[in-house]
């Protein structure tokens, strides 16, 4: 199956339903970016260390699988040369819509993450929006991004912890019941009946990694790992049982 068109209609469906992750930032955060208080987030529930973000001015930053009317326009305004890719081309409309409201610039490219239409160290930095989960092939993507980015340039990407993938998602938001193995595939865990229905739904097709792949993987590029923290889902029922949902890393490639 085409995973990247699967998710592309997916997230196409998710700015329809307005997910939370597709809703155009408010003029506070716009000001405040332009006041050097950029807020930046790449999980769900808490901003990046404005440390991680205060490089970023002025510099050529990608806004990888960025689209949404979030990253993109508060990192305009922050005074970052932007340009977001995104497989959704509603995701990257929202990025469009928000920096026409804002009177903010930033190059648009629809396209994958798996093969990058940009020359070898075109970037300073990379954003990365919690998305990974989103695509099977972990050690290709790592490979683009060292690609893409200069020497010395950081990567802050969010991504979910993979035990989050153990839980029924059908009855999640009642109880948590344990279903799975892990790692979790949507294409190899769900029976092919389950997995055609996903699909019949627009529901987006996820893999959980595992810890290795997240990091080994990582570091086996050239990266080094010199930020981290962890994030709560926001979801109570959830955040009872894992208290870090989410991981953010901020990556340099050395």
């Amino acid at each position: 199956m085409d995973v990247t068109k699967a998710n592309s209609e997916a997230w196409n469906k998710e700015v329809d339903d307005n997910n939370w992750w597709t809703q155009i930032v408010d003029e506070e955060k716009i000001i405040n970016a332009k006041n050097g208080k950029p807020e930046i987030w790449v999980t769900p529930s808490s901003n990046v260390p404005l440390s991680w973000v205060l490089p970023l001015k002025g510099k050529k930053v990608l806004n990888a699988c960025g689209g949404g009317g979030q990253q993109t326009p508060i990192l305009s305004a922050f005074g970052s040369s932007v340009t977001v890719v995104d497989i959704s081309s509603k995701q990257l409309e929202q990025d469009r819509i928000a920096l026409n409201r804002y009177n903010l610039k930033a190059e648009i490219v629809e396209g994958s993450v798996l093969s990058l239409p940009f020359e070898d160290e075109s970037f300073d930095h990379i954003v990365n929006p919690c998305s990974l989960n989103f695509i099977e092939d972990l050690d290709k993507v790592y490979s683009e991004f060292h690609r893409v980015l200069r020497k010395g340039g950081s990567l802050i990407f969010g991504i979910s912890n993979p035990i989050l993938y153990i839980f029924d998602d059908k009855k999640i938001e009642k109880k948590l019941k344990v279903k799975y193995t892990l790692p979790f595939s949507d294409t190899s865990s769900l029976s092919s009946k389950e997995l055609e229905k996903r699909l019949r739904k627009q529901d987006t097709v996820e893999f959980s990694h595992t810890l290795s792949s997240i990091i080994s993987n990582l570091l086996s590029k050239g990266f080094v790992i010199d930020g981290f923290f962890s994030d709560s889902s926001g979801f109570e029922p959830l955040d009872s049982f894992v208290s870090d949902s989410y991981l953010a890393f901020k990556a340099t490639k050395i």
